[in-house]
């Protein structure tokens, strides 16, 4: 184990003794919840063939440990209630996914503040919790290669409206921005949803407005963003708008979501040219960024690099999961089909894009995944699922497949 590792375990060590020592004094009365989970994660990606053959080499099987979270939540009084969420993922570093403290004026009015999960589709506030869903990878929109915007904000106003036996349930949230602080510029996100049919039917739509021009966070040769912005751009004003679906139909569980992110950007001649010299882009993203295509490379100015970046993002995905309860345990198989579509991205995560819609000739790929979720005990969950990715590169339709093992707990109370 080597000292990373040491110094991770030992703050841990240190919170879980804290927190154990204020569990036992009165201050807790017994509020206090301190629970968690993790997971041991096998992937590996074959061949990439085409019509002719395999034109990718298969990667490297690869063992990892994508998550341990431990949650700390005290219920203060009738009013106040804090969170934090602590994550050591790969038994490296830890640190703070997020943290918050919310006040509730009413059922239908709390305000929250701190580093929060946004409340956007499905999943976002769930995502760390592995062991409690369908499926092992996230939604495309949520993939830490191509996120369509970060998954916290700063300030959230949220509540609940009982409608008889159904509930409207909202939320209106604002920050720095995809990128951070600029002038003048206000991010506004929203989420609205209704549940009904006894809590097995929810309809719901979020948006997000970038409210001017935002930044990126990364820059070229840093790796993939964590916001909605492409390292290669100066500014970046954009919208997103989306819906989604979830029926619960006995044991039978169905998901579906769709978004749209339209941008309106600059790009960055001088990180351009970089990508151009470096980053291997094929002879749709020259023509994409390049007034000429053709120019070598070597003699590129700014002048060359076309700068106006006007582009939509759109993704979808079905789901379905179905849970059969045996003597030993539930098993349940579950399908996914996603669809995913940035004609802007490229294909070196690296250089901040991806190696799934920037591998493509025209930025889309679909994926199709078939797999099952074993729980012995409810406490455990064993994943294993297939993926397939279709997409094209010079016109000639590709794919390649993939296989993922997740055995993941949960602990605490």
């Amino acid at each position: 184990m080597n000292k990373i590792t040491y110094y991770t375990l030992g703050k841990i060590a240190t919170f879980l003794f804290v927190f154990f020592l204020l569990a036992q004094s009165g201050f807790a009365q017994n509020q206090l919840s301190i629970y968690g989970y993790f997971s041991t994660r096998y992937e590996k990606q074959f061949e990439t063939k085409n019509s002719i053959g395999v034109i990718d080499e298969a990667s490297p099987s690869e063992w990892t440990y994508p998550f341990f979270n431990l949650m700390l939540q005290h219920q203060v009084n009738d009013n106040i209630k804090v969170f934090v969420n602590l994550n050591g993922a790969d038994a490296s570093n830890l640190d703070v996914r997020n943290f918050w403290g919310d006040y509730s004026f009413a059922d239908y009015l709390s305000v929250r503040l701190g580093k929060i999960y946004r409340k956007f589709g499905l999943y976002n506030e769930i995502l760390d919790a592995v062991p409690t869903y369908y499926g092992i990878e996230p939604p495309e929109l949520f993939d830490g290669d191509h996120l369509l915007i970060s998954r916290t904000t700063a300030l959230m106003i949220h509540g609940d409206l009982p409608l008889s036996n159904d509930k409207f349930k909202y939320s209106v949230a604002t920050d720095n921005g995809e990128g951070g602080s600029l002038k003048n510029v206000v991010p506004l996100q929203a989420d609205l949803n209704f549940t009904f049919g006894d809590g097995n039917y929810t309809v719901g739509t979020s948006a997000y407005t970038s409210g001017g021009n935002a930044v990126p966070d990364k820059s070229v040769g840093e790796g993939s963003p964590k916001s909605g912005v492409l390292p290669w751009m100066d500014v970046d004003k954009f919208s997103i708008i989306g819906g989604y679906v979830q029926l619960q139909i006995s044991n039978l569980l169905f998901q579906s979501e769709y978004w749209l992110s339209k941008h309106k950007a600059t790009r960055n001649p001088s990180s351009v040219i970089e990508l151009v010299q470096s980053a291997g882009l094929n002879s749709t993203q020259l023509s994409r960024f390049l007034i000429d295509p053709t120019i070598d490379p070597t003699e590129l100015t700014d002048a060359d690099v076309k700068t106006t970046a006007d582009y939509d993002i759109s993704t979808w995905y079905v789901k379905a999961g179905y849970s059969f309860f045996t003597s030993f345990g539930e098993i349940a198989p579950y399908l996914q089909w996603d669809y995913y579509s940035n004609p802007e991205t490229i294909a070196k995560k690296s250089y901040g894009g991806d190696n799934e819609a920037g591998a493509a000739d025209d930025g889309v790929f679909n994926k199709s995944t078939v797999g099952v979720v074993y729980r012995p005990v409810s406490e455990l969950a064993i994943k294993l699922d297939q993926s397939f990715h279709f997409y094209k590169v010079d016109n000639q339709d590709v794919n390649y497949p993939e296989v993922r093992l997740d055995v993941s707990y949960i602990f605490g109370n």
